[in-house]
């Protein structure tokens, strides 16, 4: 199996092949959740202005997202899965999605023949996906760079891929929980970074599909 693990947005410029975006932290999390609140699709964007562009357009759609972690002012939701998991008003809805590092990793791929949104939630959902299609080269796009949570789902995913034993998810939140890109979802006092967020992102198998790009949208593929 031809797999290649990258980083960032230059990483994802270089992705071939079934390339799976990861961010963990949080936009890959939260796209998984609002598939599972019914959201009919989900149109990754770069800015928040091509976000209020399709807005117009499309007036009973949703803007999700966030810059540098903070909710966009005129978005209906931040980047929070836990407060999707809260929402009520995501069946059926177009969902316009902005992310600082995990949308700008999807709108990059431009050399893939498919784009997963992944993160550990989604798990095996996508391991099983690619497993099916291991005469394709894989690109496997870690955005937040070597030794974040990113890399840690990178590594899982390809441990599971090459038939390896992969680092427990109890090893895993141990070393997140003492890691700087974790430590403002454990201050109590960061209420845009609630410490649900936390524990929802570093789940394994919430959910049994995958955040599959189709032309310009996320949908969820059984």
């Amino acid at each position: 199996m031809d797999i290649q693990k990258l980083f960032g947005v230059e990483g994802a410029k270089k992705s071939q092949g079934i390339t799976v975006i990861i961010d963990i932290f949080r936009a890959a999390t939260v796209s998984a959740y609002l598939l599972d609140k019914g959201a009919s699709k989900i149109i990754p964007v770069a800015t928040k202005e091509q976000a209020f562009g399709y807005k117009k357009g499309n007036p009973n759609s949703l803007l999700v997202g966030e810059k540098h972690g903070y909710k966009i002012d005129g978005f209906d939701y931040g980047n929070s899965p836990y407060e999707i998991s809260h929402a009520s008003n995501i069946l059926n809805k177009i969902v316009i999605h902005r992310s600082s590092m995990g949308t700008q990793g999807i709108v990059n791929a431009s050399k893939a023949s498919e784009i997963i949104f992944g993160s550990f939630t989604t798990s095996s959902a996508i391991f099983k996906y690619l497993s099916n299609k291991k005469t394709q080269p894989i690109s496997i796009v870690a955005m937040d760079g070597e030794g974040s949570e990113d890399d840690l789902f990178a590594d899982h995913l390809i441990a599971l891929l090459t038939n390896k034993q992969p680092k427990s998810l109890h090893d895993i939140i141990d070393y997140m929980k003492n890691h700087p890109g974790a430590e403002r979802f454990l201050d109590p006092n960061n209420h845009e970074f609630p410490e649900q967020d936390f524990h929802l992102c570093l789940e394994l198998d919430t959910f049994d599909f995958v955040p599959l790009l189709q032309g310009d949208a996320i949908v969820k593929h059984n």
